[in-house]
């Protein structure tokens, strides 16, 4: 007998049934719409297609290999990668043959199961930082080890225990189905951190164009992009964002965060485009600890696949540190006690116990132009702007040899395209347009023009 994710329990079937008798999966797809226009994600994502998750649980399972959990659990049953969108989600499952035969086994448990242990090792990690202790967590001024904190919250111990019996309350098996799946996407992709100065910068880069997308690639099969916490407003809204950028850092207030994504690639390494999560933040009005998610959305035009597209020309287009390595221990003493060691020190804090890729970002070099600006004519700005973050096509490379070392000049007279330099894009982030001119009463924040907007 299998229970749907959600809605009455369906009549009992087993596994290799045909897809008739599994049900619909409307019960899922109610079940994610809930969660994705039922709450503040609206804002983000009204304008872009709905994912069912029915299809990220499916990849999730197998990408991780907790398939094979869930497999052997089941008594040779796992839900097949390739299986129609209609097949129903299971939560829950009596196998018919194999070693667990008329035994209910929860289907979600046995998948999580697969990552309590780096969950556990993350949980010790955070012990020992007061920034984090108590449950408190933290939202601003992270750095590359705090990535063991928030994906450790993405699924508490509860949502791990199996559940023994077919009364499982079906507003349970919702949460923790998405739970479940938010820390399977989070502890199989490989962290990659941006220092809060360009937090900003990161969730709110422009729309690009075609020929741009077409480029993007990924280090990884699966990455995980984390922040600091940048207002869903600030990232949905260009008016939101012109307001406060003139002010330093965006203020935090009651409202949701944006704190990063994960994004997959295909084969060849390009970007996988139908299916991404966004990583979100809130904080609990009760407790006032803040309670972080993973909401799986196709990249797209609407403002969280924005995001998401910007965190992956990060990724394409620039230089990324590799995580420290840690100082060697004698390993003689209690396995807490050498966490407890390493997380004092820098190694440590800088991502090399979590394997944390930090954003090694310099500037574009400017092009070699002049700009003249005459007293009147057409072309004569009448008030500054801000630009968006964006993605420039043609920056100016230097060309290096083996050891790192340009092997010319990349813009003087002996600058030769191809021999001592080249042309890449590059990810730059938002500025003052004329900062020599009062700003408009009332502007949006342009896009480069030419851009796709979907």
């Amino acid at each position: 007998m299998a229970l749907p994710v959600t809605g009455p329990r369906r009549p009992a079937f087993r596994p290799g049934a045909p897809p008739a008798a599994r049900g619909d999966g409307v019960a899922a797809q109610a079940a994610l719409d809930r969660f994705l226009y039922g709450r503040p994600y609206a804002d983000l994502l009204a304008d872009g297609p709905r994912l069912p998750l029915n299809t990220a649980w499916r990849r999730l399972l197998h990408r991780t290999g907790a398939a094979e959990a869930v497999r052997a659990a089941c008594g040779g049953w796992a839900p097949a990668a390739d299986a129609p969108e209609t097949e129903q989600t299971i939560a829950a499952l009596v196998p018919g043959s194999g070693p667990y035969t008329g035994t209910v086994v929860d289907v979600v448990a046995a998948a999580g199961a697969t990552l309590d242990d780096a969950r556990r090792r993350d949980e010790s990690f955070a012990r020992y930082d007061d920034r984090w202790s108590g449950g408190r967590g933290a939202l601003r001024d992270l750095v590359p080890a705090d990535v063991g904190a928030v994906r450790s919250r993405l699924a508490p111990p509860g949502v791990l225990l199996a559940h023994h019996g077919l009364a499982t309350p079906a507003h349970l098996q919702d949460g923790r189905l998405l739970r479940v799946s938010a820390a399977l996407a989070a502890y199989s992709s490989v962290p990659h951190f941006v220092s809060g100065s360009l937090a900003e910068d990161a969730a709110t880069t422009a729309p690009m164009d075609a020929a741009t997308r077409a480029e993007l690639t990924l280090p990884a099969p699966s990455v995980l992009v984390f922040h600091d916490g940048v207002p869903f407003g600030a990232v949905a809204d260009d008016s939101d964002l012109v307001e406060a950028a003139g002010q330093g850092r965006l203020p935090l207030g009651d409202e949701p965060m944006v704190m990063g994504g994960v994004l997959t690639a295909r084969a060849d390494g390009r970007l996988e485009e139908d299916l991404g999560w966004l990583l979100t933040a809130a904080l609990d009005r009760r407790s006032g600890h803040p309670a972080y998610s993973l909401v799986p959305v196709p990249l797209g035009a609407h403002p969280a696949g924005r995001a998401l597209y910007g965190y992956a020309a990060l990724l394409a287009f620039e230089d990324w540190r590799s995580p420290p390595a840690l100082p060697r221990r004698d390993k003689t003493g209690r396995p807490g006690r050498e966490v407890k060691k390493l997380a004092r020190t820098w190694q440590a804090r800088d991502g090399g116990f979590h394997g944390v890729h930090a954003l090694d970002y310099t500037p574009p070099p400017e092009e070699l132009t002049t700009r003249e600006h005459s007293g009147g004519g057409a072309g004569e700005l009448a008030a500054g702007t801000w630009r968006r973050a964006h993605v420039r096509p043609r920056v100016r490379y230097g060309i290096r040899d083996a050891a790192g070392r340009r092997v010319g000049p990349v813009y003087k007279e002996h600058a030769v395209l191809g021999v001592t330099y080249e042309y890449r894009r590059r990810w730059v982030p938002r500025a003052r347009i004329r900062p020599d001119l009062p700003l408009a009463d009332r502007e949006t924040v342009y896009l480069l023009s030419g851009a796709d907007r979907g």
